[in-house]
């Protein structure tokens, strides 16, 4: 697990598709801030983008902590000041004029006069740090207890279980907290936290609350154009075909498995999630198999060795397919895949049922498939 703000921003920024409007006209902004217990001489202002985070302005800071930014957005646009050992969000407007004030022991709680939303923004801002923290608490534990060493079996479903329960309860706050907002940009920024677990539905409503108002806000295009691709493997639509060779190099179609219920599995030898599930796996398979059951994985691997050794050394006994291609392979468009394990299940008539089931919630759900 990689946590800390950070990195989560990053993977923020890199699930934003920002939309680009050329008749949009650049004004100017200043951000005027005061620091205490900072270390930096100078201070970065960035803005997210697809990429990554792109430079908007530097600033020193001077002696008493003030310091000062200035540079120009097109639209109302979440940026960041990034801290040591934190950051601050900002939504700043075309003309803004924000007075900033940050404790860099505790950026979470700075004030800014003159940004709309501020309050929510932060709200938001404190529910996530609040998750990172707790997590962060369950990784310490784990390399306390075990440090380099693999936990045993029940050890692993233990911490898994810890933070999927701590994951969900974030996930449901942040949804409420989206859904409660009108009129504002936060829930597209919301969003961004809950990918790419979010349900299509969810995210659909989301898409469908901002209106006429924030149509041409790259936030909101972004979001509709997620939507968009999502509608295409939603929950009750045919589950695309998947034509790949199995380790053999013999062609195989999910549509050749119609008339079962398949769990597809998206996953790779090098992806250590993945891993760790595959004795779960094994067991549903063998609980199940005689139930009009199967499963078929679909690895991102681009090495055939270090493939067949995984499921060798698993021991999946199941039908595997590849094309080698990593995250070139044909299936991550196909089926909007963002990070793996990803796992979609289709019903006999090939219609999908869910999406994203792991662990204990896919026991769950086969247990009510096979009651």
């Amino acid at each position: 697990m990689k946590h800390g703000f950070l990195y989560f921003l990053s993977l923020v920024v890199l699930s934003l598709a920002v939309g680009c409007n050329s008749q949009k006209q650049l004004k100017g902004f200043t951000v005027k801030g005061k620091i205490t217990n900072n270390k930096a001489s100078h201070l970065v202002l960035q803005e997210f983008t697809p990429s990554g985070l792109l430079y908007i302005d530097s600033a020193s800071v001077q002696p008493d902590g003030t310091f000062e930014f200035t540079g120009s957005v097109a639209e109302p646009t979440f940026c960041v000041i990034t801290l040591e050992r934190n950051a601050v969000v900002l939504l700043v407007d075309t003309l803004s004029q924000i007075l900033l004030s940050v404790d860099a022991n505790n950026p979470q709680d700075y004030t800014a006069e003159g940004m709309n939303e501020t309050e929510a923004l932060k709200s938001v801002l404190k529910l996530n740090n609040d998750f990172m923290m707790a997590a962060q608490a369950i990784e310490q534990q784990y390399l306390m207890s075990y440090g380099d060493n693999v936990p045993p079996i029940k050890a692993q479903e233990q911490l898994r279980i810890t933070f999927d329960s701590l994951t969900k309860n974030r996930d449901s706050v942040l949804m409420v907290k989206a859904l409660s907002l009108n009129n504002s940009l936060i829930p597209y920024f919301i969003t961004n936290f809950l990918l790419p677990k979010a349900s299509f539905e969810f995210l659909q409503t989301i898409d469908s609350k901002g209106g006429s108002r924030f149509a041409s806000s790259k936030y909101a295009m972004a979001l509709h154009s997620r939507v968009m691709n999502l509608s295409k493997t939603a929950i009750g639509k045919p589950a695309p075909d998947i034509v790949l060779q199995d380790i053999y190099g013999k062609p195989i179609s999910l549509s050749s498995f119609r008339g079962k219920t398949v769990l597809v599995d998206f996953w790779a030898s090098w992806c250590k999630p993945c891993r760790e599930e595959s004795p779960r796996l094994v067991s549903i398979y063998n609980k199940y198999k005689t139930r009009n059951f199967d499963i078929l994985s679909v690895s991102l691997d681009d090495n055939r060795e270090a493939w067949q050794k995984a499921i060798n050394d698993d021991k999946l006994l199941w039908t595997h397919v590849s094309d080698l291609m990593k995250w070139n392979s044909s299936v991550v468009s196909l089926y909007n895949i963002e990070g793996i394990p990803f796992t979609v299940l289709v019903d006999p008539e090939g219609k999908i049922i869910a999406t994203h089931l792991r662990g204990k919630a896919l026991e769950d759900k086969l247990a009510e498939l096979f009651k």
